[in-house]
Parts: C-alpha cells; structure tokens; sequence
C-alpha cells in the first residue's frame, strides 16, 4: 500500500515535534542540573568561608585571654561576629534550620558567642569598657509566636546603644556548654528568655519594659 504525501507530511511532523520536545526537555533537564551543581558548589563554599571565620575568631580570643586588655579591639570582635551571623543565617534559609550541616555549624556558632561573652565580661571588667550584656534565648516560631518579634526589638536596641551586647541562643540546641550557661542562671522553660547582666526576665518585653 503506497504511502500518501499527507500520510508522510504527519509523520515527518510527528517526528519533528518529538525531537524538539526532547530538546526542550533535555536543555531543561541540563539547565537545572547546572544550576543546582552551581548552587551547592556556592553552598559548599559558603560553609567553608564560615568554618574558617569561626577558627579566624576563635583563635583571637584564645589570643586576647592571655592579656585582654593589650590590643583589645573590641568593637571589630563584635562585627566579626555578627558577620558570621548573617552567614550562618544564609546557610540556614537555604539548606533548611534542621539540615544537620547547618545544626553542627550552629553549634560552632553558639560556642563562639559564649566565649566572646565571657572574653568581654572579662575585659569590662579588668579595662574597665562601659558594656552591657543581654543573654537571649529563643525557639521556633511554633513553640514561642513571639521570640520573633522579641528578636526585631533586641535588633533596635543593639543599634541604638554602640555599648550593648547581645548574644542569641537557640533554647533548644543540643549543646553541653548551653545547658551549662542555662543551669548556671536557672532558666525555666519558659521563652523568650533574657538574662540582662544577671537578672532573668521571662516572657516577652516591649521596648518600653
């Protein structure tokens, strides 16, 4: 049975839609599978960038511990820190706060306040700087509706008042030395929770309390 030029025309047709059909979604396919490579490549990067600033830091204050007040640049510690703050924060948004990479760096992270906590309560102390310190402890937006919020006040107060530092902690975090600071203030479970200097406060605080 000899084949109609309509019969051929379809079919050439039908190829033709299907070979660009695959094309299409082979370039898709390619495109996506760059971009993620590209993503995690800047992801990857990105975590190392912060390990190194952790060790960067850590290293300085096992340095200052020796003779706090000699050197002491204070103010350049703390936007080091906060530095690697926003890091750890862009880490978290994209790999999601319970990827186990972001909860180990967390950790470092957390460890790397409580020494600068204790770095400054020292040199307040033995170089006489005019610092005030607030402990703040927060969980999810699930179990706490209101540490976000309490987060946005104690922002505004860290830019208003140059002298004010304020150190962020998961509640929640599995960490020895967390517990520890939180044993050692007798916090409840009761967030959110600021240890201002030594006095406790729960529960949440306008900017006016």
């Amino acid at each position: 049975m000899a084949i109609t030029p309509e019969k051929k025309f379809n079919t050439q047709k039908y190829i033709s839609v299907l070979f660009f059909t695959l094309l299409i979604f082979g370039s898709g396919f390619f495109l996506s599978d760059y971009t993620t490579k590209k993503r995690i490549a800047q992801l990857n990067d990105l975590q190392q960038n912060l390990r190194t600033d952790i060790l960067s830091l850590e290293t300085q204050f096992s340095i200052l511990n020796q003779a706090p007040c000699a050197n002491l640049n204070e103010s350049t510690l703390t936007n080091e820190l906060y530095s690697i703050s926003q890091k750890l924060t862009s880490v978290g948004t994209t790999l999601g706060e319970d990827d186990g990479n972001f909860l180990e760096l967390k950790k470092y992270y957390s460890i790397l306040e409580i020494k600068h906590w204790l770095l400054l309560q020292r040199a307040a102390k033995e170089c006489k700087l005019p610092l005030a310190f607030i402990i703040y402890f927060y969980e999810d937006s699930k179990n706490c509706p209101q540490c976000e919020d309490q987060g946005y006040i104690l922002t505004y107060f860290r830019e208003k008042y140059p002298f004010l530092r304020i150190y962020s902690f998961d509640y929640n975090l599995d960490l020895a030395a967390l517990k520890t600071l939180k044993s050692v203030f007798r916090l409840q479970d009761e967030t959110p929770i600021m240890v201002i200097n030594s006095d406790v406060y729960c529960g949440y605080k306008s900017k006016d309390e």
